[in-house]
């Protein structure tokens, strides 16, 4: 077999001699050894020919160790340690593979120093962090496409994509190089991250399965095209490559796992290495125009961009407004809590600043829904859903208006007017409930539409399963069940409903009132 090396080798062009050399990792340890020698007979300049020569003994070495293996001795835990290094420490032809494997577990490592759980992050932290989550990459934030591809939901999920990373990084690296690696790598994320949110922009996806995957199918595509090996070479590593491949897209069917950035960085991988196949004449090589390759590369990129800007943003946009609205109701309404412990004059100046600033929340609120309304594809509910929370914020934003007028003149502000707007804003919260829940609608416009009792808990906040005192017309109603109200006084008969809660209400009617006190005035008095 040598000789025969050797004789190929005695009858090749200088150039042909150094471009097999450049492509060493392709060939068998005995056609390089050959080709070396015919390169020493030549006296010709070869970079790192000595440097080859060594690796390729100790591969050479290697192989008929696996043939003839030496007996089984004890290894020391040093020489474990040993082995287990060298997968995160660069190397010549294991160099870019490394340093992405421990770019992942550094800043996996850092999000748990500052607090992220190790098993299972919560879905909050994760976007914090830069997970891809289409309300926010849809909205202005694009950037997530590729930060997601460092992130990994909890350390199982780290360790199982840096073992598979180390695995087929070993393998291909040291046959396309550094530079169409770590490109491809970047490449197949995105068009994974691409994937999912096209999928369902609802998801929280991070994890660098889908480089990965893409990365096995390129490696795949790119030993089916090699003219130089036989079928017979090539069939168990394609085999193994399909069933790792196949096993992994099944069981993500479970469940739990974003198959769409699998699928979407597999696709590309495939076709990103039938790509190099084509460019390199069908063999393995790391040496590839550069122009070829920033053509690729911009081609490429202008394709994601394209696909992204097509990516529907209605819904996302939808789900946007409604984390920005939860977080300005959220603080507009911390006023509006302190109030009702105290609905008294004393001290209402204090409340002012507080709902100056929820009405400006308000506010901003109610233009942001304008805006989501003129949307030309939002979705039915979302419609629906918009122009309920459009007519809530209106009501509230004049709820906060009232009061604050009411207070810069020394009156009451849970007068019968202030307490029909909170009666309407209830039915309001009820409709959009109901809508969420799939029942049919039922929007009260004003208190003669309510029943008495479920007015009453509109009006005061006070259910009147927790028993609150009922007091009418200055007269206390005990023992009395809530359907039995309308037997006192009519829905027509009511003047104004106040409530009294806490100490106050304790003050006024003792400890029968420590659940609160629904107080009402009848039209007669």
């Amino acid at each position: 077999m040598e000789n025969s090396y050797a004789a190929v080798a005695s009858e090749k062009e200088d150039d042909q001699l150094l471009r097999i050399l450049g492509e060493h990792a392709a060939y068998e340890p005995e056609a390089i050894l050959a080709v070396i020698a015919e390169i020493e007979k030549r006296n010709l300049q070869a970079p790192d020919l000595e440097q080859i020569k060594q690796e390729t003994l100790q591969a050479l070495q290697q192989r008929e160790l696996q043939v003839n293996p030496e007996p089984a001795g004890p290894t020391s835990f040093a020489d474990k340690f040993k082995d287990f290094w060298t997968l995160f420490v660069p190397q010549r032809h294991y160099f870019v593979t490394p340093i992405l494997v421990n770019i992942n577990i550094v800043i996996f490592v850092l999000l748990v120093l500052t607090g992220m759980h190790v098993l299972s992050p919560e879905g909050e932290d994760l976007v914090n962090a830069g997970a891809n989550f289409g309300p926010y990459t849809l909205t202005g934030e694009p950037w997530r496409l590729f930060t997601s591809m460092f992130l990994h939901i909890g350390i199982i999920h780290l360790l199982v994509n840096m073992y598979a990373l180390a695995s087929i990084g070993g393998a291909l690296e040291p046959l396309v190089g550094r530079r169409q690696f770590i490109t491809a790598y970047v490449l197949c994320g995105l068009a994974g991250s691409l994937a999912s949110l096209w999928w369902d922009q609802q998801r929280i996806s991070a994890g660098a399965s889908g480089a990965i995957f893409g990365m096995f199918g390129m490696f795949m595509t790119m030993v089916l095209l090699e003219r130089r090996m036989t079928w017979a070479e090539k069939k168990g590593m394609v085999y193994n490559m399909l069933g790792v491949i196949a096993l992994n897209l099944v069981f993500g069917l479970q469940g739990g796992i974003d198959n769409a950035a699998h699928t979407g960085g597999l696709v590309l991988g495939i076709a990103y290495g039938a790509v190099l196949m084509l460019r390199s004449g069908r063999y393995f090589t790391r040496q590839y125009n550069l122009g070829g390759n920033i053509a690729t590369v911009a081609l490429l990129l202008v394709a994601f961009v394209g696909l992204y800007l097509q990516i529907p943003t209605e819904n996302a946009k939808y789900l946007t407004m409604l984390d920005r609205f939860g977080e300005r109701e959220t603080k507009a309404m911390d006023v509006m809590k302190e109030m009702e412990l105290d609905a008294s004059l004393i001290n209402g100046g204090k409340y002012l600043p507080g709902l100056e600033q929820g009405i400006a929340l308000w506010d901003e609120s109610v233009k942001e829904l304008i805006a989501l309304q003129e949307l030309p594809d939002l979705g039915e509910q979302q419609a629906k859903e918009v122009e309920i929370l459009l007519n809530y914020t209106q009501l509230r934003k004049t709820s906060y208006t009232m009061m604050r007028d009411d207070i810069r003149s020394n009156q009451p502000w849970m007068h019968q007017q202030q307490q029909r707007v909170l009666w309407a804003i209830g039915t309001y919260v009820q409709e959009l409930n109901d809508l969420r829940e799939g029942k049919p609608s039922k929007l009260y416009k004003g208190v003669n539409d309510l029943p008495l009792p479920e007015a009453l808990e509109e009006v005061t906040g006070l259910p009147l399963e927790s028993q609150p005192l009922i007091v009418l017309d200055g007269e206390v109603l005990e023992g009395i069940a809530p359907d039995d109200l309308e037997d006192h006084i009519g829905r027509d008969d009511i003047e104004a409903v106040s409530m009294l809660k806490g100490e106050e209400a304790v003050a006024k009617y003792g400890e029968k009132a420590r659940n609160g006190v629904i107080e009402i005035i009848s039209k007669q008095k």
